[in-house]
């Protein structure tokens, strides 16, 4: 039950950091499926968020999704990849634990 309640809290995770940023989100998928594969996952993660939040910010006026970077869509990015990147890293290790 602790493990289908887990899920359960990573989606609606998930699809909530989707819903507000889903750039940056699902690079923050990719990450979480990369950092479990390499050794030192939990390093990995907490160093790659940053950087993605923040080429994010750079990105998206080049792109014209914002007008200039702003610390506040920093800290957006910050939790929307983190959301997703750790939430699927759990997920997955739980996963292979129960299996």
């Amino acid at each position: 039950m602790e493990f289908e309640a887990g899920v359960v809290i990573a989606v609606a995770v998930t699809i909530a950091a989707l819903i507000i940023d889903w750039p940056r989100a699902l690079v923050g998928l990719v990450l979480g499926a990369i950092g479990r594969f390499v050794p030192y996952g939990t390093v990995v993660l907490p160093i790659g968020i940053v950087p993605i939040a923040a080429l994010g910010e750079f990105v998206y006026p080049a792109i014209g999704r914002t007008t200039e970077p702003s610390l506040g869509s920093f800290a957006i990015g910050l939790i929307s990849v983190g959301a997703t990147a750790s939430s699927l890293y759990v997920t997955i290790r739980n996963l292979k634990d129960r299996l």
